[in-house]
Protein backbone atom coordinates (compact mmCIF):
# COMPACT_ATOMS: atom_id res chain seq x y z
CA UNK A 1 0.00 0.00 0.00
CA UNK A 2 2.82 2.38 0.95
CA UNK A 3 4.64 1.78 -2.33
CA UNK A 4 1.47 2.41 -4.37
CA UNK A 5 0.78 5.62 -2.44
CA UNK A 6 4.34 6.81 -3.04
CA UNK A 7 4.03 6.15 -6.77
CA UNK A 8 0.70 8.01 -6.85
CA UNK A 9 2.34 11.01 -5.17
CA UNK A 10 5.26 10.88 -7.62
CA UNK A 11 2.94 10.82 -10.63
CA UNK A 12 0.92 13.72 -9.20
CA UNK A 13 4.12 15.73 -8.69
CA UNK A 14 5.21 14.88 -12.24
CA UNK A 15 1.97 16.23 -13.70
CA UNK A 16 2.17 19.44 -11.65
CA UNK A 17 5.74 20.07 -12.80
CA UNK A 18 4.79 19.42 -16.41
CA UNK A 19 2.17 22.13 -16.17
CA UNK A 20 4.91 24.72 -15.62
CA UNK A 21 6.08 24.31 -19.20
CA UNK A 22 4.67 26.16 -22.20
CA UNK A 23 2.26 23.62 -23.73
CA UNK A 24 1.30 23.89 -27.40
CA UNK A 25 -0.68 21.70 -29.76
CA UNK A 26 -1.61 21.85 -33.40
CA UNK A 27 1.73 21.13 -35.06
CA UNK A 28 0.52 17.66 -36.05
CA UNK A 29 -2.88 16.37 -37.08
CA UNK A 30 -3.02 14.17 -33.98
CA UNK A 31 -5.01 16.01 -31.31
CA UNK A 32 -3.39 13.86 -28.61
CA UNK A 33 0.11 15.10 -29.42
CA UNK A 34 1.36 18.18 -27.57
CA UNK A 35 4.71 19.99 -27.48
CA UNK A 36 6.20 21.39 -24.26
CA UNK A 37 8.90 24.05 -24.10
CA UNK A 38 10.99 25.66 -21.37
CA UNK A 39 9.86 29.10 -22.55
CA UNK A 40 7.90 32.00 -21.02
CA UNK A 41 4.12 31.79 -21.25
CA UNK A 42 3.90 34.66 -23.75
CA UNK A 43 6.30 33.17 -26.29
CA UNK A 44 4.91 33.22 -29.83
CA UNK A 45 3.54 29.88 -30.96
CA UNK A 46 4.42 30.59 -34.60
CA UNK A 47 7.96 31.60 -33.64
CA UNK A 48 8.53 28.31 -31.81
CA UNK A 49 6.98 26.08 -34.46
CA UNK A 50 8.77 27.86 -37.29
CA UNK A 51 12.03 27.43 -35.39
CA UNK A 52 11.36 23.70 -35.12
CA UNK A 53 10.46 23.37 -38.78
CA UNK A 54 13.50 25.26 -40.11
CA UNK A 55 15.92 23.85 -37.51
CA UNK A 56 16.84 27.17 -35.88
CA UNK A 57 15.34 26.20 -32.51
CA UNK A 58 18.16 24.31 -30.73
CA UNK A 59 16.90 23.82 -27.18
CA UNK A 60 15.64 20.48 -25.90
CA UNK A 61 11.85 20.19 -25.85
CA UNK A 62 9.23 17.58 -25.00
CA UNK A 63 6.63 15.75 -27.06
CA UNK A 64 3.78 13.92 -25.36
CA UNK A 65 1.82 11.28 -27.25
CA UNK A 66 -0.69 9.33 -25.20
CA UNK A 67 1.31 7.54 -22.46
CA UNK A 68 4.80 8.56 -23.63
CA UNK A 69 6.88 11.67 -22.99
CA UNK A 70 10.02 12.12 -25.07
CA UNK A 71 12.88 14.61 -25.23
CA UNK A 72 14.05 15.85 -28.62
CA UNK A 73 16.30 18.48 -30.15
CA UNK A 74 14.63 18.59 -33.57
CA UNK A 75 11.78 17.23 -35.69
CA UNK A 76 14.03 14.69 -37.39
CA UNK A 77 12.64 11.53 -35.84
CA UNK A 78 15.54 11.33 -33.40
CA UNK A 79 14.40 10.78 -29.80
CA UNK A 80 16.98 11.60 -27.14
CA UNK A 81 15.06 10.08 -24.24
CA UNK A 82 11.67 8.51 -23.70
CA UNK A 83 9.53 7.78 -20.65
CA UNK A 84 6.27 6.03 -20.00
CA UNK A 85 4.19 8.46 -17.96
CA UNK A 86 2.44 5.58 -16.18
CA UNK A 87 5.78 3.86 -15.40
CA UNK A 88 8.51 6.53 -15.16
CA UNK A 89 11.23 4.15 -13.99
CA UNK A 90 10.91 1.64 -16.82
CA UNK A 91 13.72 1.47 -19.38
CA UNK A 92 11.72 2.14 -22.55
CA UNK A 93 14.55 2.01 -25.08
CA UNK A 94 16.33 -1.24 -25.83
CA UNK A 95 19.82 0.24 -25.65
CA UNK A 96 19.31 1.46 -22.06
CA UNK A 97 18.34 -2.05 -21.00
CA UNK A 98 21.43 -3.49 -22.67
CA UNK A 99 23.69 -0.87 -21.03
CA UNK A 100 22.64 -2.29 -17.67
CA UNK A 101 24.73 -5.30 -18.67
CA UNK A 102 27.57 -3.54 -16.86
CA UNK A 103 26.20 -5.30 -13.75
CA UNK A 104 27.56 -8.56 -15.15
CA UNK A 105 31.05 -7.19 -14.51
CA UNK A 106 30.18 -5.14 -11.42
CA UNK A 107 27.16 -6.75 -9.72
CA UNK A 108 27.46 -4.57 -6.59
CA UNK A 109 29.10 -1.33 -7.72
CA UNK A 110 29.98 1.22 -5.06
CA UNK A 111 30.18 4.13 -7.51
CA UNK A 112 28.84 4.66 -11.03
CA UNK A 113 29.54 7.65 -13.28
CA UNK A 114 26.99 8.48 -15.99
CA UNK A 115 28.05 10.90 -18.74
CA UNK A 116 24.96 12.49 -20.29
CA UNK A 117 21.78 12.84 -18.25
CA UNK A 118 19.17 13.23 -21.00
CA UNK A 119 15.84 12.17 -19.55
CA UNK A 120 17.61 10.31 -16.77
CA UNK A 121 16.50 6.78 -17.66
CA UNK A 122 19.73 5.15 -16.46
CA UNK A 123 20.01 7.44 -13.44
CA UNK A 124 16.48 6.65 -12.26
CA UNK A 125 16.86 2.93 -12.81
CA UNK A 126 20.19 2.70 -11.00
CA UNK A 127 18.94 4.90 -8.16
CA UNK A 128 15.90 2.66 -7.65
CA UNK A 129 17.39 -0.79 -8.16
CA UNK A 130 20.96 -0.31 -6.85
CA UNK A 131 20.25 1.01 -3.34
CA UNK A 132 23.87 0.80 -2.13
CA UNK A 133 25.41 2.50 -5.19
CA UNK A 134 26.49 6.14 -5.31
CA UNK A 135 25.66 7.68 -8.70
CA UNK A 136 27.16 10.77 -10.28
CA UNK A 137 25.62 12.08 -13.50
CA UNK A 138 27.29 14.77 -15.61
CA UNK A 139 25.32 16.80 -18.15
CA UNK A 140 26.73 19.74 -20.10
CA UNK A 141 23.48 21.22 -21.45
CA UNK A 142 21.57 23.50 -19.01
CA UNK A 143 18.43 23.22 -21.16
CA UNK A 144 18.46 19.44 -20.67
CA UNK A 145 18.98 19.87 -16.94
CA UNK A 146 16.01 22.25 -16.86
CA UNK A 147 13.79 19.33 -17.93
CA UNK A 148 15.10 16.99 -15.22
CA UNK A 149 11.95 17.13 -13.12
CA UNK A 150 9.73 16.39 -16.12
CA UNK A 151 11.25 12.90 -16.24
CA UNK A 152 10.98 12.39 -12.49
CA UNK A 153 14.73 12.24 -11.96
CA UNK A 154 15.12 12.12 -8.17
CA UNK A 155 16.56 15.16 -6.40
CA UNK A 156 20.19 14.98 -5.31
CA UNK A 157 20.72 13.03 -2.09
CA UNK A 158 23.46 11.06 -0.38
CA UNK A 159 23.47 8.57 -3.28
CA UNK A 160 22.86 10.82 -6.28
CA UNK A 161 24.67 13.90 -7.55
CA UNK A 162 23.86 15.59 -10.86
CA UNK A 163 26.52 18.00 -12.12
CA UNK A 164 26.43 20.53 -14.94
CA UNK A 165 29.81 20.13 -16.60
CA UNK A 166 31.64 18.79 -19.61
CA UNK A 167 31.79 15.02 -19.13
CA UNK A 168 35.22 14.63 -20.72
CA UNK A 169 36.64 17.39 -18.51
CA UNK A 170 35.11 15.76 -15.45
CA UNK A 171 36.74 12.42 -16.27
CA UNK A 172 40.08 14.15 -16.96
CA UNK A 173 39.96 15.79 -13.51
CA UNK A 174 39.20 12.44 -11.92
CA UNK A 175 42.19 10.93 -13.71
CA UNK A 176 44.43 13.78 -12.55
CA UNK A 177 43.32 13.13 -8.96
CA UNK A 178 43.87 9.39 -9.45
CA UNK A 179 40.29 8.63 -8.47
CA UNK A 180 38.72 5.23 -9.14
CA UNK A 181 35.19 4.22 -10.08
CA UNK A 182 33.44 0.93 -10.77
CA UNK A 183 31.59 1.80 -13.97
CA UNK A 184 31.34 4.60 -16.53
CA UNK A 185 28.17 4.72 -18.65
CA UNK A 186 28.32 7.13 -21.59
CA UNK A 187 25.18 8.30 -23.40
CA UNK A 188 26.12 11.83 -24.44
CA UNK A 189 24.27 13.37 -27.40
CA UNK A 190 23.14 16.76 -28.63
CA UNK A 191 21.36 18.02 -31.76
CA UNK A 192 24.40 17.16 -33.90
CA UNK A 193 24.82 13.58 -32.66
CA UNK A 194 27.25 11.98 -30.25
CA UNK A 195 29.38 14.46 -28.31
CA UNK A 196 32.77 14.64 -30.02
CA UNK A 197 34.63 14.81 -26.70
CA UNK A 198 33.53 11.31 -25.60
CA UNK A 199 34.89 9.56 -28.71
CA UNK A 200 38.35 11.13 -28.47
CA UNK A 201 41.24 8.84 -27.57
CA UNK A 202 42.19 11.07 -24.62
CA UNK A 203 38.73 10.59 -23.07
CA UNK A 204 38.89 6.81 -23.52
CA UNK A 205 42.38 6.72 -21.99
CA UNK A 206 41.29 8.79 -18.99
CA UNK A 207 38.27 6.55 -18.56
CA UNK A 208 40.47 3.47 -18.59
CA UNK A 209 42.63 5.02 -15.88
CA UNK A 210 39.77 5.80 -13.47
CA UNK A 211 38.27 2.33 -14.00
CA UNK A 212 41.44 0.55 -12.94
CA UNK A 213 41.64 -3.23 -13.36
CA UNK A 214 38.09 -4.11 -12.33
CA UNK A 215 35.89 -1.32 -13.74
CA UNK A 216 33.75 -1.46 -16.87
CA UNK A 217 33.19 1.10 -19.63
CA UNK A 218 29.87 1.19 -21.52
CA UNK A 219 29.09 3.47 -24.47
CA UNK A 220 25.87 3.97 -26.41
CA UNK A 221 27.03 4.66 -29.96
CA UNK A 222 24.95 6.01 -32.81
CA UNK A 223 26.87 7.04 -35.93
CA UNK A 224 27.26 6.12 -39.56
CA UNK A 225 29.15 2.93 -40.31
CA UNK A 226 32.55 4.50 -40.97
CA UNK A 227 32.49 6.67 -37.84
CA UNK A 228 31.19 3.78 -35.73
CA UNK A 229 34.06 1.56 -36.86
CA UNK A 230 36.57 4.29 -36.09
CA UNK A 231 35.16 4.94 -32.61
CA UNK A 232 35.05 1.24 -31.75
CA UNK A 233 38.63 0.82 -32.99
CA UNK A 234 39.76 3.62 -30.67
CA UNK A 235 38.15 1.86 -27.71
CA UNK A 236 39.62 -1.48 -28.74
CA UNK A 237 43.12 -0.01 -29.05
CA UNK A 238 42.95 1.62 -25.61
CA UNK A 239 41.35 -1.28 -23.71
CA UNK A 240 42.78 -4.10 -25.83
CA UNK A 241 39.37 -5.56 -26.66
CA UNK A 242 35.70 -4.63 -26.81
CA UNK A 243 32.29 -6.26 -26.98
CA UNK A 244 29.86 -4.61 -29.38
CA UNK A 245 26.17 -5.42 -29.09
CA UNK A 246 23.92 -4.21 -31.93
CA UNK A 247 20.31 -3.41 -31.11
CA UNK A 248 17.65 -5.36 -32.98
CA UNK A 249 15.21 -2.49 -33.51
CA UNK A 250 17.40 0.61 -33.63
CA UNK A 251 20.79 1.49 -35.07
CA UNK A 252 22.36 1.83 -31.64
CA UNK A 253 25.49 -0.08 -30.69
CA UNK A 254 26.29 -0.73 -27.03
CA UNK A 255 30.01 -1.16 -26.43
CA UNK A 256 31.53 -2.82 -23.35
CA UNK A 257 35.22 -2.56 -22.51
CA UNK A 258 37.48 -3.03 -19.52
CA UNK A 259 40.44 -4.97 -18.20
CA UNK A 260 38.12 -7.71 -16.96
CA UNK A 261 37.51 -8.78 -20.57
CA UNK A 262 41.10 -10.10 -20.71
CA UNK A 263 40.52 -12.61 -17.89
CA UNK A 264 38.68 -15.85 -18.81
CA UNK A 265 37.92 -16.56 -15.14
CA UNK A 266 36.28 -13.16 -14.64
CA UNK A 267 34.40 -13.63 -17.92
CA UNK A 268 32.96 -16.87 -16.52
CA UNK A 269 31.92 -15.00 -13.38
CA UNK A 270 30.33 -12.32 -15.56
CA UNK A 271 28.24 -14.97 -17.34
CA UNK A 272 26.86 -16.17 -14.00
CA UNK A 273 26.27 -12.58 -12.86
CA UNK A 274 24.42 -11.72 -16.07
CA UNK A 275 22.13 -14.73 -15.67
CA UNK A 276 21.35 -13.75 -12.07
CA UNK A 277 20.61 -10.16 -13.12
CA UNK A 278 18.24 -11.42 -15.81
CA UNK A 279 16.30 -13.29 -13.13
CA UNK A 280 16.36 -10.46 -10.58
CA UNK A 281 15.59 -7.45 -12.77
CA UNK A 282 13.83 -9.01 -15.74
CA UNK A 283 16.50 -7.76 -18.16
CA UNK A 284 17.90 -9.93 -20.95
CA UNK A 285 21.48 -10.09 -22.24
CA UNK A 286 21.65 -13.04 -24.67
CA UNK A 287 24.20 -11.44 -27.00
CA UNK A 288 26.44 -10.19 -24.19
CA UNK A 289 26.34 -13.61 -22.52
CA UNK A 290 27.26 -15.26 -25.81
CA UNK A 291 30.32 -13.03 -26.17
CA UNK A 292 31.31 -13.57 -22.55
CA UNK A 293 31.12 -17.32 -23.03
CA UNK A 294 33.46 -16.93 -25.99
CA UNK A 295 35.92 -14.96 -23.84
CA UNK A 296 35.61 -17.58 -21.12
CA UNK A 297 36.52 -20.33 -23.56
CA UNK A 298 33.10 -21.95 -23.88
CA UNK A 299 32.05 -23.30 -27.27
CA UNK A 300 30.40 -20.41 -29.15
CA UNK A 301 30.46 -18.68 -32.51
CA UNK A 302 31.60 -15.34 -31.12
CA UNK A 303 34.68 -13.83 -32.75
CA UNK A 304 37.92 -14.71 -30.96
CA UNK A 305 38.74 -11.08 -30.17
CA UNK A 306 35.37 -10.53 -28.49
CA UNK A 307 34.35 -7.80 -30.91
CA UNK A 308 31.21 -8.08 -33.04
CA UNK A 309 31.07 -7.05 -36.64
CA UNK A 310 29.70 -3.51 -36.92
CA UNK A 311 26.64 -2.95 -39.04
CA UNK A 312 25.54 0.42 -40.32
CA UNK A 313 24.26 2.46 -37.39
CA UNK A 314 21.17 4.65 -37.50
CA UNK A 315 19.90 7.55 -35.41
CA UNK A 316 19.54 7.54 -31.65
CA UNK A 317 16.18 6.23 -30.54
Amino acid sequence: MGSNWQELQEHSALNKLANKLLVLGGLTSDRNTVFKFSEPAGTSRDLLFNGLLDGTYKKAFLIEEFEYRSMRFALDGCTQSEMRIDDPYALVNEYTRKMMGFLAFQPRPKQVLIIGLGGGSLVKYCHRYLPTTRITAVEIDPDVLALRSQFLVPPDDDRLTVIQADGADHVARMADRRERINAVLVDAYDHTGIANAVVQRSFVENTKQILGTNGVFVLNLVADSADAKRHVETIRQVFGTAIVVAMKRDGNLVIFAGQTLHDPQRARMAVRNAERIEDRLGLFFPTLIQYLKGLAGFATDVASNGTAAIASAGRNQ
